[in-house]
This record gives C-alpha cells, sequence and structure tokens, in this order.
C-alpha cells in the first residue's frame, strides 16, 4: 500500500517515475485508488462502498453515496472564494464580456433553480437544455443540478428535426433555449427552431426562453416564458437536493452506426470524480488556472470539462461565443491575451482552419499566458501538430492530446503533461489511473506485440461511464459488451502501442464519421437524404478532409423519371434538406451523382470501395470477387469530384 499523499501527488501526471507507481498501483487496486481520492468532492454522505457489479455489464460507481454536483462546482468555492471569477463570458466583439464571481454565479444559480421551482418542474421531468456558450446556459444546467432535475444538452448548431428527436426519445415536455444567439456574425434563431421542434413533436411542450437579442419573435402566453420577467423577484437561496452518487445528471446524445443518436446518461458522483480529477492533472487546474475549452457545451468535451471540470475544481472557465476566424482571424488568441488564459483545448479542425492564415491568425498577440495546450475530438495531423506547438505554444507548452468518447464521461487517456512526452506528435498518450486498454485482434487474443494493430477495449470499469442508454435496457450489453467473450467494454476504435506504451488511434471500427470532432451516423445522413425528391440510392462515407479531418462525401444515384431542372439542381436540394433536416455540420463537402454503386451480389453496398474512392486511393481495392456490377468502378473514379 502507498500513501494517500502520494496517491493525490500534483505532479502525477508530469513526472514519469511518480506515474509509473501510481499507475501500477491503480491498476492493482482500483478501488482502495478511487477510494483515496473520493475527498477531493463534498459529499452529503461519503460512500463505504466503491463499485458494486450488478451483472457483467452493469457496475455502480459509490452506490450508497449522496452527492450533488451544484454544490461541489458553485456553493463550496463561493463560500472559500466568493470574489474568483467562476465564468468569464465573451463575445465575438473583444470589448464586450462578463466576468461572473463564484458568489454571482451562486446567486444566478439559484435564481434560474428558484424559477424553474416556480414552473413546477421536479426530479420526474427531463428538461431540455438547447443553449449556446452564454452565462445562462450554464446557470440552466447547475439549477438542473442543484435540484435534482436530470437535463439534456443539445448542441445550439442543431436544427429543429435534430431537436425533436432526442426531445421525443428521453420524452421531454420542457425545454430552456434563447431568442436567438450570435455565431460568425450570424443571427440563430432558436425560439424559431424551438417552435419548429415542438411541431414535430406535437405534443404541449413548454419553453423558458431567455431573451438576449431582443428580437420581435413569436411568443404563446400559454406555453412561452420569459425568464427575465419570471425570475425578477426570484430569491437567490436555493436549498440543495440530496442527490444520490447514482442519480442522473444528464443526457447527452451521441450517433453510432445504428443511425439514431441514443441518449448516453450520465450519473453524479462517478461522473463529477471522473471529469474533475483528470481535467486537474491534464491541465494542472490549480488555483490560478484561467481554463479556455472551446468544445460546445451541447458535446462532451465542452460538458465534461468547460462546465464541471473547471467549476469543480475551482478555476476560471472561459465560454466564447462565436467561431475561430470570425471578426478576425486572429480572435482566439486575442481572447488569450486578454484574459491571460493559462490552457487552451481545442478541437484540430479550429487549429487547421487558423493555420491556413498564419500571419493573420497569431496577428499581434503574445500568447505568453499560455501553459498547457489542448487537443480533443480527433486525430491532429502533423502539420498541425508542429504550428500548434511551434507558433502558438512557442515550443514551451507540453500538448494534452486526448482520446476519449461519450459514453465515457470524460478522457483516460492524455499525454504526460511534460515537454518530455512530446518527443513523438500524434499519439494520445498514457492510460490515466485505473484505465487498463487493451487490444484484441479478429479472433479475439489480446495483443502483446507492439506496433501491432487491433479492436481498443477498456478492462475495467471507470467511475465517469454512462450508467445507462436512455430508453433501452438491452443496449449496454450489446454495443458495448458483445464483442469479447469476458465482456470488456468496446470502444468501437483501432489503436496500437508503441515501445513507450504510447497509443496510436489508427481509425474507427465501425462507420461512424468523425466530422471536426463531432461523431455522426452515415446513416442517419443517408436516410435524409434518401427522402430528397428524386433520389434513387445513397451511400455516405467519410474523406480525408484538410480542415476538418474528416469530410463527408455523398455518392448519390437519382431516379430515371427525373425532370431535368430538379437532375440539374439535385445536389443544392441536398445539401439544403441535410442543414435543414439534422445541422449544417452534417451537410455533405462533396455530393457526386452517379449512374451506379458497387454492390455485392445480394445487393448490399460495398462501402470499402466508396471509402477508397472518396480517399483518392485507387491502388488497392482488394478482394473484388463479390462486387457484381465492377464495371461501375471506372465511373467512380473518373467522376469522383473535389470541393
Amino acid at each position: 500500500m502507498i500513501s494517500k499523499d502520494l496517491l493525490q501527488h500534483k505532479d502525477a501526471w508530469r513526472n514519469e517515475e511518480i506515474y509509473k507507481e501510481i499507475y501500477e498501483f491503480s491498476i492493482k487496486n482500483p478501488e482502495a485508488y478511487w477510494e483515496a481520492q473520493l475527498d477531493r468532492l463534498s459529499w452529503t454522505k461519503l460512500p463505504s462502498i466503491i463499485t458494486k457489479k450488478v451483472n457483467q455489464t452493469e457496475t455502480l460507481w459509490f452506490p450508497d453515496g449522496k452527492i450533488n454536483a451544484c454544490y461541489n462546482c458553485v456553493d463550496r468555492h463561493a463560500e472559500k472564494n466568493p470574489n474568483k471569477t467562476a465564468v468569464i463570458w465573451q463575445s465575438e466583439d473583444i470589448d464586450v464580456y462578463q466576468k461572473v464571481s463564484y458568489k454571482k454565479l451562486q446567486d444566478e444559480v439559484c435564481k434560474f433553480a428558484n424559477t424553474l421551482k416556480k414552473l413546477g418542474l421536479t426530479r420526474r421531468d427531463y428538461v431540455t437544455v438547447y443553449m449556446p456558450m452564454v452565462p445562462e446556459g450554464v446557470y440552466a444546467c447547475l439549477a438542473c443540478a442543484r435540484l435534482g432535475i436530470p437535463y439534456s444538452a443539445v448542441f445550439a448548431g442543431f436544427s429543429p428535426n435534430a431537436v425533436a428527436l432526442r426531445m421525443n426519445d428521453c420524452n421531454s415536455n420542457f425545454i430552456i433555449s434563447c431568442d436567438a444567439n450570435m455565431r460568425g456574425g450570424k443571427t440563430i434563431p432558436l425560439k424559431a427552431n424551438v417552435d419548429a421542434a415542438r411541431k414535430i413533436c406535437n405534443r404541449e411542450i413548454r419553453s423558458l426562453i431567455v431573451r438576449r437579442q431582443n428580437l420581435d419573435i413569436r411568443w404563446d402566453d400559454s406555453s412561452d416564458n420569459d425568464y427575465y420577467e419570471l425570475s425578477k423577484n426570484a430569491s437567490m437561496h436555493c436549498e440543495i437536493a440530496d442527490t444520490d452518487s447514482l442519480s442522473e445528471l444528464f443526457i447527452l446524445y451521441t450517433s453510432g452506426s445504428a443511425g439514431k443518436p441514443k441518449g448516453v446518461v450520465m450519473g453524479t458522483g462517478g461522473f463529477l470524480l471522473f471529469s474533475g480529477l483528470t481535467g486537474k492533472y491534464f491541465f494542472n487546474l490549480e488555483e490560478d488556472a484561467v481554463f479556455w475549452c472551446t468544445g460546445d457545451i451541447g458535446w462532451m468535451g465542452g460538458h465534461a470539462y468547460s462546465l464541471y471540470s473547471a467549476l469543480c475544481n475551482g478555476v476560471t472557465s472561459v465560454f466564447f461565443e462565436g467561431i475561430p476566424t470570425y471578426p478576425r482571424k486572429s480572435i482566439f488568441f486575442e481572447v488569450i491575451d486578454k484574459h491571460s488564459i493559462t490552457s487552451l483545448n481545442t478541437a484540430p479542425t479550429a487549429i487547421r482552419a487558423m493555420m491556413k492564415h498564419p500571419k493573420e491568425s497569431l496577428g499581434n498577440t503574445s500568447r505568453d499566458s499560455l501553459k498547457y495546450l489542448g487537443v480533443f475530438g480527433e486525430v491532429l495531423n502533423k502539420d498541425a501538430w508542429f504550428w500548434y506547438f511551434n507558433e502558438v505554444g512557442k515550443k514551451r507548452c507540453p500538448i494534452v492530446n486526448m482520446w476519449g468518447q461519450t459514453e465515457l464521461g470524460g478522457v483516460p487517456t492524455a499525454p504526460l503533461s511534460n515537454l518530455e512526452d512530446m518527443k513523438k506528435y500524434g499519439h494520445i498518450g498514457r492510460q490515466f489511473f485505473g484505465c487498463e486498454l487493451v487490444l484484441r485482434d479478429e479472433n479475439d487474443e489480446t495483443i502483446t506485440v507492439p506496433e501491432t494493430k487491433g479492436a481498443m477495449f477498456i478492462k475495467h470499469p471507470l467511475p465517469g461511464m454512462l450508467i445507462r442508454v436512455f430508453g433501452d435496457e438491452h443496449a449496454m450489453q450489446k454495443i458495448y459488451y458483445s464483442q469479447t467473450k469476458d465482456s470488456l467494454y468496446f470502444t468501437g476504435d483501432e489503436a496500437y502501442f508503441d515501445h513507450d506504451g504510447n497509443y496510436w488511434i489508427t481509425g474507427r471500427c465501425d462507420d461512424v464519421l468523425n466530422v471536426s470532432g463531432h461523431r455522426t451516423s452515415p446513416i442517419e445522413i443517408e436516410e435524409v437524404i434518401a427522402g430528397a425528391e428524386g433520389v434513387a440510392e445513397v451511400s455516405v462515407v467519410g474523406y480525408p478532409h484538410p480542415i476538418k479531418g474528416e469530410g463527408i462525401y455523398a455518392f448519390v444515384v437519382l431516379k430515371k423519371d427525373i425532370s431535368a431542372d430538379k437532375k440539374e439542381n439535385a445536389r443544392q436540394i441536398i445539401a439544403e434538406q441535410v442543414r435543414t433536416m439534422i445541422s449544417p455540420i452534417t451537410k455533405p463537402d462533396i455530393i457526386t451523382i452517379v449512374n451506379d454503386l458497387p454492390k455485392t451480389r445480394s445487393g448490399k453496398i460495398m462501402r470499402r470501395i466508396l471509402r477508397k474512392i472518396a480517399a483518392k486511393d485507387y491502388q488497392n481495392f482488394e478482394d473484388l470477387t463479390t462486387i457484381a456490377n465492377p464495371e461501375c468502378i471506372e465511373e467512380l473514379i473518373k467522376n469522383r469530384e473535389e470541393m
């Protein structure tokens, strides 16, 4: 047994020797390791049980503990450091921002919570939070957590159809949103989207609307509620719900190979400990840290780290309502200088967008406050890695290249936060304490030889993992635990490890696309395109994209009787349908109209051939003996288009 002081050592993710000693202990004694971390949180009732195994796939974390996420992120810091800045909100105008202290955060969250209570919401409801990166979005989520009301966080860039799908899945009858928000100089009509989503749901859904742009919007007094009007006289004191460690905290929807997004349900105690601890170690979230994760709170990266990890650790978290290149290409780095940000965590898409115009992007900024650079969501290519390290961080900031997924509630791997662990670019680093990755070959045998690719699994459960998939009691077993004889958690990724113990992701084992760090099912996109007038067949695949990492390529076969004018406008119609029905993010980058798609004799479309054509990899199509129409390959190559 090693000492608790060592198990909580502040340099555990910076010092190689300390890391190895703690890691070895955490794998051999996982319950003892996690038990030693419990006092990092404030518990109403400290758990006496660390894990409880229910069946092969279900492990309960801290099942007899009681804890409230809002108290841990707000009240305990407001009591200790009331004047410390908790949240910095920055608009697209560099001169327009807000700084919210922990005491102010406590007051605003209490007001929001009391407003929800006034509207009659209880712990039996599921609230949809459809908010941009604004302070009220933070207040809304934490107010729900304070009251023990589970909520579903939905990305503010989603279309009404995508919002309605998520609301219907969790039977949500209440939505919190804004009249509109500004992004990239454009006004995003969120209230109009809410109204359209309600029509699709076709049932009574009440709303709480934060008027930020003061637009003239459609209003129904029977279902719409004005937040600022309703909260005028709301008390700034609100009792904290006595929630169990296993209480549902929130739902995030993530796409899978089955097409329909699935609702990943997060518990409270395990998620809070895991996201808080990984954020603290990866980014050294100590007293003076100013942390900026550019991920939206509608995605796990922003939700786990901007909202919960940073605030749980009592540091300052930055929320930017904008994009990396507007109104100037240097806006990201202007924000860093303005607020003396110490840790930047962003997506490779943003990095590649900025490095296209390196001098304009860096501008006259110094970036001297930066200590750590983070990457999340997808693989960072070589050129972008070196630009990020050499130019943005001036060769002095470690790059924390993280790997994770929504279902894990955080990130279980990252390079050690020192320059020594960055001799090779691109790897996702070491396994976090208590996390044991396993690679298996196609025969379900464990891979022990370095540089050998295999499907990646997690051997033992982690505290931040999802507690269930909403509305599907069999999904956990079917999706995550059915691929191996010993029921390991399946990540869906293919990887290998090198001789230094660093892991490298090589791609997805399924067909899920990873566009700008957002996982999207090609089947979901195909269903929408197939519904467009005149479309006979469609197949959607990913291809290497210079900015997004992975782009979306749609091969479309039109019906023979389609009119000439519709054929002429088919690409535009298809693109608009995907943008409207799902999101602008999922709009195909390239749409090629073809006469036929490669198929097996049983009629199955051969995606692997289309992926190679989309990637312009024409050298080796491997086995073509099962293809029924090999003549179409030449046409597909000939008609392969560029953006």
